[in-house]
């Protein structure tokens, strides 16, 4: 592909309804919501089939980001990019809205899908709390569950007794690896980074119907397999104790697939180097400046960057400017 790929790809989002979802992506973030429905999730960077977003202005305006994947692979996504994961978008981006406590869920790993034939990746997580009406998140088990210990609560109805809950508020961040028992809690917001996947297996979900009046699939069995019941995890933590953190922000997350960083400050360059970026703004607003382009980025918006370019980002306005950028891991 002789036509170079621009620096800075501006994306609209593609909503998905949810029966947990609410309006707030409206009320925060100025997101211009379908129809009176309630939308739980914004695909920022996304594509996954049938969710994709697409780039909202310039030269490739209205070209679905699994097209731009396949007109310019590497040099949009990286060469050690496509040699590991191939010709495809290994990340997906995303903004929650939780009128309603989602299902206890759980999703597993690369290996246990591949052996399992199942359509998708396994689903590596992150959120960053940008939003909450004081509320929580379930994350991990109690203290001496066992397999045993919870699939008998589950059965009884106390799955809510034998995982730990855990107050958030905005800039708290949240990892789940495979395996991780979990789910986002009612009056959060979060900007979310993962594998390019929708494996969730649901271990409860309050009897509650979905969209179509009929009660959603529970998946019991795959979970026992695959939850962890061994390793314990950090608990939610404020950004800002994380190691290395400073007034600018710090790296949220570094991990097998993906790297994160969140970012406060008036005036930045964004390298991306062997990798994509995807740069979603949480507060304030910014201009990126590429070479021989530049875009104007709101609250709530998210652009792509192409491998190996240095874009300029630079606060607008007098609101302090925050953004999260996220990559492949090096």
């Amino acid at each position: 592909m002789s036509e170079k790929v621009p620096d800075i790809l501006p994306l609209s989002p593609y909503f998905r309804e949810m029966v947990w979802g609410g309006r707030r992506l409206d009320t925060l973030f100025g997101k211009a919501l379908p129809g009176e429905v309630p939308i739980g999730e914004s695909f920022e960077l996304s594509a996954y089939e049938g969710r994709e977003s697409r780039v909202c202005s310039g030269p490739l305006e209205g070209l679905g980001l699994s097209d731009l994947v396949r007109r310019y692979g590497a040099q949009l996504l990286g060469s050690a990019v496509v040699e590991r994961y191939g010709q495809c978008m290994p990340l997906l981006v995303k903004l929650l809205d939780a009128r309603q406590d989602l299902s206890i869920q759980v999703h597993p790993d690369d290996a246990y899908a591949r052996a399992n034939k199942l359509q998708d990746n396994g689903k590596m997580e992150a959120w960053l709390v940008l939003h909450s009406d004081g509320g929580r998140v379930a994350f991990g088990l109690a203290d001496g569950v066992d397999q045993q210990t919870f699939s008998e609560a589950v059965s009884a109805g106390r799955v809510e007794e034998v995982i730990r809950f855990f107050p958030v508020q905005r800039g708290d961040l949240v990892f789940s690896p495979p395996g991780t028992v979990h789910a986002l809690c009612a009056g959060v917001v979060i900007y979310e980074v993962q594998q390019s996947s929708d494996l969730t297996f649901r271990i409860y979900d309050y009897d509650r119907p979905g969209l179509d009046g009929k009660p959603r699939e529970l998946h019991l069995q795959q979970a026992l397999d695959v939850i962890n019941f061994t390793e314990p995890l950090p608990p939610p933590q404020p950004w800002s104790t994380l190691p290395g953190a400073s007034e600018e922000g710090c790296v949220l997350v570094d991990c097998e697939h993906f790297y994160t960083r969140y970012v406060r400050s008036p005036v930045t360059y964004c390298e991306t180097v062997d990798s994509f970026a995807a740069l979603t703004l949480v507060n304030g607003q910014a201009l990126l400046r590429g070479e021989g382009d530049a875009f104007t980025l709101a609250a709530g918006a998210t652009a792509l960057l192409a491998a190996g370019r240095t874009v300029e980002v630079e606060q607008v306005g007098d609101v302090p400017l925050e953004y999260v950028v996220s990559s492949v891991t090096p």
